[in-house]
């Protein structure tokens, strides 16, 4: 980590109270929690992919829905 960047944080919460400092450490402690996330297991999800595979568009198909939909979405703007 950038030392420039703690010795900040440790500068700027000098002057917190009690209350501000406890709302950093739940932040911290927030941002702690969301690093150790557990992911699915790549196996699950290839195994999801394998068995719908039939069923997934291909990027040709899923960009062409998209852009129906973006046209869509435009023509009720255009009718305002």
């Amino acid at each position: 980590m950038d030392t420039h960047v703690q010795q900040k944080i440790m500068k700027d919460i000098q002057h917190l109270d009690s209350f501000q400092l406890s709302e950093v450490l739940d932040f911290v402690d927030f941002l702690n929690r969301k690093d150790r996330a557990v992911s699915p297991e790549p196996d699950i999800i290839d195994s999801l992919c394998g068995k719908y595979k039939e069923h997934l568009a291909t990027s040709s198909e899923f960009a062409r829905r998209k852009q129906e939909e973006i046209k869509k979405e435009e023509s009720k703007w255009h009718k305002r």
